[in-house]
């Protein structure tokens, strides 16, 4: 449009509807065209903390150590992977019952 075209050419070859040019417009016009931010929000924890958890509740999930940890499952589940902690398989643990121990790896 700044080069000359119409509203219509421009949403036709941007292919949005002209609502959304004519929001691009008065957005431009408060001053207000710049990019949101993207992503969640960045709680980050102590590794050492997870650590805790894990030799305290070994057979905690996923959940209840965002829970306590006050961050959600996937960056549990992401430290975890971090930390090479792997969910081993215990035979006090059966199938049906609750989620099966995680340990983590020995340090050298």
């Amino acid at each position: 449009m700044k080069q000359g075209g119409s509203k219509v050419e421009t949403a036709k070859r941007f292919d949005v509807g002209r609502q959304t040019v004519y929001r691009y417009i008065r957005a431009e016009q408060a001053g207000r065209l710049a990019p949101k931010p993207w992503g969640g929000s960045r709680k980050r924890f102590p590794s050492e903390r997870l650590e805790r958890e894990v030799a305290e509740h070994g057979d905690f999930t996923l959940a209840e150590y965002a829970e306590a940890l006050g961050v959600s499952h996937v960056a549990v589940w992401k430290r975890l992977r971090q930390l090479a902690v792997t969910r081993k398989k215990t035979p006090e643990v059966r199938r049906a019952g609750r989620a099966r121990p995680l340990v983590l790896p020995a340090r050298a």
